[in-house]
């Protein structure tokens, strides 16, 4: 079967060898959303789902997502339904179309939506109910690659040891394949075929079989699997992988040796990132200790000098136009703090921008507003400051460095291997954090099994668990602790940290609707918000008398802080597993905690507005005293609201970079172009519809995701009268005429369809020579006469962007060598909208002046400018 392609399918198999061994999918499919409480279609574009082993493996099944509120607790509502009988306009009770029952959870089940099918498959792979929406997300993570390979596997136990008390996880071939939990490991020859196909086809590529992947597998309606690969050479002539009993999340496989054609899914290699820490991080310290370590001096100047951009898109775009070629050249801590944070379309086009042609462009303009806010943000949660973030390793080798004592405490030294770090000591955490014991220092030593690998940290099973990760996937952050030495003082004089247990995985009860409604309960958010209100009161030693609830059976007097944190980790926890949470000790905490201060942490919840930073600054307490309180108040002192209406329309910029003029199209393309136009309108709007009844922006997103995938299917229509296709630019070209023939908007759509096209334009750009523009406003500006006129003398102009009635716009500022009072450069007016779109700021040239429209009283107020080329002809321009 090479291929499918169906309305909500495509469906390919690429061979990689002759006999069918090996191959590749690639599959993209689109599934609707069903109300199923109010019985109805959700409006907006269906759920895009790119490269998932479910359709992957079942690419004939028909699949549909149903929806019930958060808090609905009848399982009835998850019943099998005929998706056509809840179409609109459809006949009531119909029963055309397949009927599709309940099968798994989906990757959102905590939003209430659940993955129906015509042929249910679930229970193949996982037995019990409970798993099948617990472990069914795996079956829906998107994958970079898909790809299929006849191979021989171990199924190790990763927790098995022999008589010395080391790791032995093979006992049937008697050997140890350094599996961990929820880890395995692949002989060169997997690493290499899963790294390929990740590359594009025609590119050059040599494998990086030393980068461990994140990763997913399945044997066809046998076992599902999911966690980490690492190489380990030691495979090679032996077993294509070892894969330990924790990443079979469903039906388990007796240990040994197996062999089948299996489907992996690479999700993403191991990479160091870089990561905001937030306040759950620095609530555990003294605000002086961030003074000492400069921290708050560094934050004072970021806010100050972004505060003072809020009316100037020109000062914006300086701070948010950090070039990638520069940030490499930077040290480690310059590279690291940079606001570079993530590259989007915007960022693309500011940072390529460099003339400024689209500085003033709706689109961008609209952007880099929400920009400025997203970046007060996080000057908010995290002061500005940024730690290196890395995936996770086991490595038991490292493990002889220290012992643990009777409460499981790591006593010695905590070592680890990161290879791409410097040796030495390094401030470490994760979130979400339990406690002050979740920031340690480790003793980064480039020994053990991970000392070549790529974009990852190394360390004992006991060590992480430590910090309340595991190696499925997670990552850690790092930074070295003579960065911030202050802060690696304070840690090294926490006092002894709260026990928290780790309760084994219990399963869900009832029928799978039961169980499906049971899970989408998560109150991770409500403990850390408790853990912070708490902090900022420094309440989290008081003692209360917590009430009976979840498995406490009677009321035990325990700190605020003791009972937090096991609440979150049970909260953490619960994704996977039924252990309950004490709503009730919770409730007792949450009542004390607004009696004693019902102001303090108010910006925890402030800080989700999306009004804060953009209409207002967060809400803090008066006069609060903790260390965040006062970071916050830092930032908010700096704020100033954005000032960046632009006095321009998509229509000024028709014909600049692209349009019929730069780069001409069909009227078979202009007519695709317009009909996508209005599709992409029809569908935006109702998802925006939705998010203002609903607040959930999934539609939104649905809808994005669906226009940029149309882009594949446009640039493969070809000419009607030639059958040939048409050239890609000429087809960026036609969607940017569509999208900026409109006098509102932002022309948004060309953007996130080419928005590497128009990047590419840009760095190339060139703009042909302005000949003729006007400018107007002139009588209200420093060169304004009421007798005055303009009659072709020779001035000089220079083009800029100011403020003018609240809005920023092109200006002209223009030089006169014959005034007698106005010398140098003064400002004249502001620049025609036609002409505006192709003037770069900066620019500056020679023109002859000519009044066209003069009033009594208040002098001329249009100038047309004229190239001197011109000069012979100037009457056939005015």
């Amino acid at each position: 079967m090479p291929e499918i392609q169906e309305p909500n399918i495509s469906w390919k198999n690429i061979l990689m060898a002759p006999d069918g061994s090996r191959g590749r999918i690639y599959v993209t499919t689109t599934w609707s959303v069903y109300d199923l409480e109010e019985q109805r279609k959700v409006g907006g574009d269906p759920v895009v789902l790119r490269n998932i082993l479910l359709t992957g493996l079942h690419p004939r099944n028909a699949f549909a997502i149903g929806q019930v509120s958060k808090t609905q607790d009848r399982p009835g509502y998850l019943n099998p339904f005929y998706p056509f009988a809840l179409e609109e306009g459809a006949e009531p009770n119909s029963r055309e179309g397949p009927r599709v029952a309940l099968d798994l959870a989906s990757n959102s089940r905590t939003h209430g939506r659940f993955t129906f099918t015509d042929k249910r498959v679930g229970r193949p792979y996982f037995g019990a109910d409970w798993k099948r929406i617990i472990y069914g997300s795996i079956l829906h993570t998107g994958c970079r690659a898909l790809v299929y390979r006849q191979m021989r596997f171990i199924v190790t136990d990763d927790e098995l040891r022999d008589f010395q008390g080391q790791p032995y996880d093979d006992p049937v071939n008697q050997r140890n394949w350094n599996t961990g939990d929820s880890h395995a490991t692949g002989s060169t020859a997997l690493m290499e075929h899963l790294g390929i196909a990740t590359q594009s086809p025609d590119g050059e590529y040599e494998p990086e079989v030393n980068r461990p992947i994140q990763f997913r597998c399945a044997e066809f309606k046998k076992w599902v699997g999911k966690g980490t690969i690492a190489h380990n050479p030691a495979l090679d002539g032996v077993a294509d992988m070892a894969i330990p009993l924790s990443s079979l999340k469903g039906n388990k496989l007796p240990l040994g040796n197996h062999e089948a054609k299996l489907l992996l899914g690479y999700v993403h290699g191991a990479e160091q990132r870089r990561a905001s820490p937030g306040w759950m991080l620095f609530q555990w310290f003294d605000f002086e200790t961030l003074e000492q370590d400069n921290i708050i001096s560094n934050l004072i100047a970021k806010a100050r000098d972004l505060g003072s951009a809020f009316n100037s898109i020109q000062d914006l775009a300086r701070i948010l136009r950090v070039e990638q070629g520069d940030a490499e050249s930077l040290d480690e801590m310059e590279r690291l703090n940079s606001e570079a944070l993530y590259v989007n379309t915007m960022m693309s086009v500011v940072i390529a921008d460099e003339a400024g042609i689209l500085l003033l462009h709706p689109y961008v303009v609209r952007r880099v507003k929400e920009r400025y806010r997203a970046m007060f943000l996080k000057l908010a949660k995290a002061a500005g400051v940024r730690f290196w973030s890395v995936m996770t390793m086991p490595d038991e080798s490292l493990a002889h460095y220290w012992t643990q004592d009777p409460d499981g405490r790591i006593i010695g030294d905590k070592v680890f291997c990161a290879g791409e770090f410097p040796p030495g000591e390094y401030i470490v955490f994760a979130n979400p954090m339990r406690h002050w014991g979740d920031i340690q220092l480790w003793e980064n030593k480039h020994e053990g099994r991970f000392t070549g690998s790529l974009g990852v940290m190394a360390a004992p099973r006991d060590l992480l668990l430590s910090l309340g990760r595991d190696t499925d996937g997670d990552f850690v952050q790092l930074i070295r602790a003579d960065t911030y030495p202050a802060m690696a003082e304070a840690i090294r004089n926490f006092t002894d940290t709260p026990n928290v247990a780790k309760f084994p995985k219990r399963a869900l009860q009832g029928n799978l609707g039961e169980i499906a409604l049971g899970s989408m309960n998560d109150l991770t958010g409500v403990v850390a918000s408790l853990l912070g209100k708490a902090r900022s009161q420094l309440a989290e030693n008081i003692v209360l008398e917590i009430p009976p609830g979840g498995e406490q059976e009677e009321t035990i007097e325990m700190r605020i802080i003791d009972f937090l944190s096991q609440e979150l980790q049970i909260a953490v926890d619960s994704l996977k597993s039924a252990y309950p949470n004490n709503e009730a000790g919770l409730e007792e905490v949450s009542k004390f905690l607004k009696q004693r201060n019902a102001q303090a942490g108010i910006w925890i919840k402030d800080l989700k507005d999306p009004n804060t930073y953009l209409t207002r600054p967060v809400a803090v307490e008066p006069g609060a005293i903790d260390t965040v309180s006062r970071i916050l108040q830092i930032v908010n002192s700096n704020w100033n609201a954005p000032s960046l209406d632009v006095d321009s329309n998509p229509r000024s910029y028709q014909n600049v970079l692209f349009g019929k003029e730069q780069i001409p199209f069909s009227p078979f393309q202009e007519q695709v172009a317009y009909e996508a136009r209005d599709d992409y309108r029809a569908a935006m709007a109702q998802a925006i519809a939705r998010k203002e009844q609903t607040g959930d922006d999934t539609a939104i997103k649905a809808v994005a995701m669906a226009t940029k995938e149309s882009k594949e299917g446009i640039l493969a229509l070809v000419d009607p009268a030639t059958g040939e296709r048409f050239s890609p630019q000429s087809w960026v070209s036609a969607f940017w005429h569509v999208s900026h023939d409109a006098n509102t908007g932002d022309a948004g759509l060309v953007f996130m369809m080419f928005g590497t096209e128009i990047v590419n334009r840009l760095r190339e750009y060139d703009p042909e020579e302005v000949k003729v523009f006007d400018v107007y406003g002139t009588q209200f500006n420093e060169w304004a006469h009421p007798t005055w006129r303009w009659g072709g003398q020779t001035v000089q102009t220079r083009v800029e962007i100011a403020q003018i009635a609240g809005r920023q716009q092109k200006v002209i500022y223009m030089k006169w060598s014959g005034a007698n009072t106005l010398t140098g450069w003064h400002l004249l007016g502001i620049i025609s909208d036609a002409q505006a779109g192709n003037l770069v700021p900066g620019q500056v040239s020679t023109r002859l002046a000519y009044t066209i429209r003069f009033k009594a009283e208040q002098g001329t107020t249009r100038i047309r400018f004229l190239d001197l080329s011109l000069e012979d002809d100037y009457m056939l321009y005015l």
